[in-house]
C-alpha cells in the first residue's frame, strides 16, 4: 500500500491511501483489509474506515491540527485527538493527595514512629500533636516515650518510619494513564512536593512512574509553595517562561490558590484531607477532579 499526498478545494494537503492489492468488494474494514484497487481512503496511516465521497475524514495538516470532516457538503470541526498539539506543554504535579493517594500517611508517622520503638502510643496522639511545630513534636515524642534519640536522630527515625508507610500507597484512579497520554503528547512534566525529593524519586520509581518526570523539585521551607517562586523556578527548569503555557496540578488550597494568583494555570484534585476546601480549590482551578479519569482534554 503506498500514500501518496493529494488535495481538495484550494490547498488542504491530504493523505489518501491508494489500496494496491485487488480484493473482494467493500465490507465496511479497515482499508488493510477491505481494498478495492483505485479507491481513494482518507486515513492516519491507513487506521481509518473508507467511506463513500460524500462523506471524507481528511487527515491533520500542519495548517488545522485537527481532522476536518466534509459532510454533504457542510464543514466541521472534528472532535479533538490524542495527537493534537496542546496549549499547555509544560506541567508541575503535587505528589501526595494529587498523584498518590498518601496523605493519610502523614497522620500515622507519629503512630508508626513511636511503635518502631516498643512503645504503645496514645489513641489521642495526632489530636495531641496537631498544634506543635515539628521541633516541638520531636521534644514531645522524645521525652514522653523515652525515645532513643536525640533531636538529630530523630529527623532519621521520622523519615524510617514514613519510607514504611510508604510502601503500601498507591497511585490515585487515572494517573498513569493521563502521565502516558501527556508523555505522548510531549509535556514536559515534573513533580513539586513538600515531600523530600529522595522519597518521591523512591515512591514514584517503586510505582513505576518516575521516568515520566524531568526532575523531582522539593519545595522545603525557605522555597515553599505559599510564594510562587518554586513554581516559577519548576517552570523554568522545564524549559518554559511563560506561566499562561503551565498547569499546576494540585490537592491543597495554599498551593492551588498561590499558583492560581501567579498565572498559571491550577487543575484541582479532590482528597479526603483537603475535602473542607473543595469549594475554595474548584474557585481557583479551570478544572477539579475527583478522579483523573475525569481530565478534559479539550480544555488542556
Amino acid at each position: 500500500m503506498r500514500v501518496r499526498l493529494g488535495h481538495i478545494q484550494g490547498n488542504l494537503p491530504l493523505r489518501v491511501c491508494e489500496a494496491t492489492r485487488p480484493s473482494a468488494r467493500f465490507s465496511g474494514k479497515f482499508c488493510p483489509q477491505g481494498n478495492i484497487r483505485g479507491k481513494e481512503f482518507l486515513t492516519r496511516g491507513c487506521a481509518q474506515k473508507w467511506v463513500p465521497p460524500k462523506v471524507w475524514r481528511f487527515c491533520a495538516t500542519l495548517d488545522n491540527p485537527r481532522p476536518i470532516v466534509y459532510n454533504r457538503g457542510k464543514r466541521r470541526m472534528a472532535a479533538p485527538q490524542e495527537g493534537d498539539m496542546m496549549q499547555h506543554q509544560y506541567w508541575i504535579f503535587d505528589m501526595d493527595g494529587t498523584l498518590t493517594d498518601s496523605m493519610p500517611i502523614w497522620a500515622e508517622v507519629p503512630y508508626e514512629l513511636v511503635r518502631g520503638f516498643g512503645r504503645t502510643p496514645a489513641p489521642d496522639l495526632g489530636r495531641v500533636l496537631l498544634p506543635m511545630s515539628a521541633l516541638e513534636t520531636a521534644q514531645y515524642l522524645i521525652t514522653t516515650y523515652d525515645l532513643p534519640l536525640t533531636i538529630d536522630s530523630y529527623t532519621q527515625a521520622a523519615m524510617a518510619a514514613v519510607d514504611r508507610l510508604y510502601r503500601s500507597v498507591s497511585l490515585k484512579p487515572g494517573v498513569e494513564q493521563m502521565l502516558a497520554r501527556l508523555e505522548r503528547q510531549g509535556a514536559r512534566m515534573c513533580v513539586c512536593s513538600a515531600t523530600w525529593q529522595f522519597m518521591c524519586e523512591r515512591v514514584l520509581g517503586r510505582l513505576g512512574v518516575l521516568d515520566k518526570f524531568q526532575f523531582v523539585l522539593t519545595a522545603g521551607n525557605d522555597n515553599s509553595k505559599h510564594r510562587p517562586d518554586v513554581f516559577y523556578q519548576a517552570l523554568g527548569r522545564l524549559g518554559g517562561s511563560d506561566p499562561a503555557q503551565c498547569v499546576v496540578c494540585e490537592d491543597a488550597l495554599y498551593a492551588a490558590r498561590t499558583a492560581h494568583d501567579a498565572g498559571f494555570t491550577v487543575i484541582g484534585v479532590a482528597d479526603a484531607a483537603s475535602a473542607p476546601d473543595e469549594a475554595a480549590i474548584r474557585a481557583v482551578s479551570s478544572q477539579f477532579l475527583t478522579s483523573w479519569d475525569q481530565l478534559d482534554w479539550t480544555r488542556i
